[in-house]
């Protein structure tokens, strides 16, 4: 049984697997909703933003560090993915470089040329971090923290406006 979701502009999508609220003709003043994430959403490994940086994911021993990466891949692509929605242009953006590091740690980089930006995902969480650097066209900009208790969609959301900003 397939379920509809009708918005104000008419566009009416299709929301597998979730309980529906059917609007009827004469409703136009109501508003019924449901889950919005995930469900408009490609799965994690069939974009190709995150595509490389998933399969890295997979080849790293420790199942923690693996874990961690697919974590903040799926942060990462929700976040992309409600840019889209929303009509941002995120085409012209390069794909996401992963690495397996000798250590059993993993760096998830976007790299740019005026900037770039990490996250590395180490077998001991406290370790883990995030940075951002520049060159001297934007200014040197040199800023990076640990992720343990940070909120990652807050600072993947910074960081992704960063992009948009400085990236054409």
């Amino acid at each position: 049984m397939q379920y509809f979701q009708e918005t104000d502009s008419k566009i009416v999508f299709t929301v597998p697997n979730e309980v529906s609220y059917p609007t009827l003709p004469e409703s136009a003043n109501r508003t019924t909703g449901g889950s919005p994430r995930r469900y408009f959403l490609p799965l994690p490994d069939e974009s190709s933003l995150i595509r490389k940086a998933w399969a890295v994911s997979h080849e790293v021993e420790n199942r923690e560090v693996a874990q961690e990466a697919r974590n903040l891949l799926i942060v990462i692509q929700e976040i992309i993915d409600s840019f889209q929605m929303f009509g941002f242009d995120i085409g012209y953006l390069p794909p996401l470089d992963a690495f397996v590091v000798d250590d059993g740690s993993i760096l998830i980089e976007w790299i740019y040329s005026n900037f770039r930006l990490g996250f590395n995902i180490e077998t001991n969480p406290r370790d883990s971090g995030w940075y951002l650097v520049s060159n001297r066209q934007l200014g040197d900009i040199g800023a990076s923290g640990h992720t343990i208790g940070l909120d990652i969609n807050k600072l993947f959301l910074w960081l992704f406006n960063f992009v948009l900003s400085n990236s054409k």
